[in-house]
């Protein structure tokens, strides 16, 4: 999985999203930001980009996602 498909896919689910990735092959570490996060918890947030890639996970194409959530203003 690449970083740009990562980008896409949050961007997609998550409007007005800024999404930063690091890392390679299936282990990644994302930075989103966006409004939609405004008035959530970090664990419903987090739970929020999780789940984006429920199937990635189960297939093992994605195998490890460190996940950073703000708000942005």
């Amino acid at each position: 999985m690449s970083p740009e498909t990562i980008r896409k896919m949050i961007q997609d689910e998550i409007p007005d999203s800024q999404v930063e990735t690091s890392g390679a092959d299936c282990n990644f570490t994302i930075i989103v930001t966006s409004p939609v996060f405004e008035g959530l918890k970090p664990l419903q947030r987090h739970r929020m980009v999780n789940d984006i890639f429920k199937a990635q996970f189960e297939s093992g194409e994605l195998h490890a996602l460190s996940i950073k959530t703000q708000v942005s203003k």
